[in-house]
């Protein structure tokens, strides 16, 4: 149950809501505007009849593409991530009870699991941490995609 204290910081934060969901569909745009020319890379999109709030940024790799390699190198350079899609039937409290076990392999769960990437996305994100995203991901699956490390300090890619 919610305090009172908690409730009267939670009114006044809904005020705040309408310009919170601007800024984070306007930093939402500005990933997909930067990521859309990226090979190997699917990005969210949003359906005529819908208005996300973007409460998370999701990106699907290429089969080809190591997640875990490009979560990896993202974290190397400060960039925190998570796995896209969880998949209960997978977790360990869950694979040994037969009552869970799914009537089908589930494989496009598992490949959602195996393929999508949360990226940041927080509204007091700037312009600047956007491109620096980008870029980040953009040099992370290069390697990934053709095996070989080359490296390049994000200082060089966005000003500090």
């Amino acid at each position: 149950r919610m305090t009172d204290l908690q409730a009267a910081v939670g009114r006044v934060q809904l005020r705040r809501l309408p310009e919170l969901v601007a800024q984070r569909r306007r930093l939402a745009s500005l990933y997909c505007e930067g990521l859309s020319t990226i090979p190997g890379l699917s990005i969210p999109t949003e359906p005529g009849w819908a208005r996300s709030n973007w409460q998370s940024f999701c990106v699907r790799l290429s089969d080809e593409i190591d997640q875990r390699a490009v979560m990896q190198t993202l974290l190397d350079q400060g960039i925190s991530t998570r796995r896209g899609v969880m998949n209960i039937h997978l977790e360990g409290a869950y694979t040994d009870q037969s009552s869970h076990r799914a009537a089908t392999s589930l494989a496009r769960s598992v490949s959602a699991q195996q393929q999508t990437v949360i990226l940041p996305l927080y509204a007091q994100m700037t312009e600047v941490d956007i491109v620096r995203v980008v870029e980040a991901l953009r040099q992370a699956l290069a390697e990934a995609t053709t095996g070989r490390v080359v490296r390049q300090s994000i200082e060089d890619v966005v000003p500090a």
